[in-house]
């Protein structure tokens, strides 16, 4: 009865839970260490006991392989998500990936990797002009990004420095056309500092022709326009 809980318990939970009670089993590894560094990237300590969370045999196979590929994800060691350029645009990194179940192929758990692009920036397509904030949202491991879109990917944000609001809806603008499925958006915050809120779904194509809607947990970040 407890393992059945607590496998119903992780598959409607979302990643920054995860990340949440791995920091909690690196405590005591790294109790002088900080959980998070300056990207507010999980450290190495936190990657180490997100593995052994994975390795324990209550865990749900579904999410002991998207808890792999996310510590893949930021040790750069798993599958990429928008290629950028060296010396490209400063990103801000959304607080945490997000998790997407029966995305791939229709079946298996996805990660959602979420930046935000500051301009001025060549990229992300069509670019990012001076004051305003771009948005990108990948879906790493699937196809392409469907031609109807059941539910728009939407950014809520508010810069607290000018008082500006709105929400941003993501589209698909020809970047990783043959997958993964990439959507992005640009808005125009002024600049400051930019809380922001990503929710809502990305429609990827699949192998045989048909189609499937991924609703990724929400994810929050902040990131400063210049």
């Amino acid at each position: 009865m407890i393992r059945h809980s607590l496998r119903t318990s992780f598959r409607t939970l979302g990643i920054g839970a995860v990340v949440a009670m791995a920091m909690g089993l690196a405590a005591p590894a790294a109790a002088s260490a900080q959980s998070l560094d300056e990207l507010g990237r999980p450290t190495e300590p936190v990657l180490q006991a997100m593995e052994g969370l994975a390795e324990q045999q209550w865990i749900p196979e579904d999410t002991r392989g998207t808890i792999l590929r996310l510590v893949g994800f930021f040790r750069g060691t798993g599958e990429p998500g928008t290629p950028l350029p060296e010396n490209g645009p400063v990103i801000a990194q959304f607080a945490y990936p997000t998790i997407m179940q029966n995305c791939i192929g229709g079946e298996q758990t996805a990660v959602g990797a979420a930046t935000a692009v500051p301009g001025p920036a060549d990229l992300p397509l069509p670019g990012v002009p001076q004051s305003q904030l771009g948005f990108v949202f990948t879906a790493l491991g699937t196809e392409g990004v469907a031609e109807h879109q059941v539910q728009p990917m939407t950014v809520d944000w508010v810069n607290i420095h000018n008082g500006r609001h709105g929400s941003t809806v993501l589209t698909y603008n020809g970047i990783n056309e043959g997958g993964p499925a990439t959507l992005n958006g640009v808005a125009d915050t002024g600049p400051g500092h930019v809380l922001m809120v990503l929710q809502g779904g990305v429609t990827t194509k699949l192998e045989n022709g048909g189609d499937v809607n991924c609703v990724p947990f929400p994810t929050v970040g902040s990131a400063f326009v210049g």
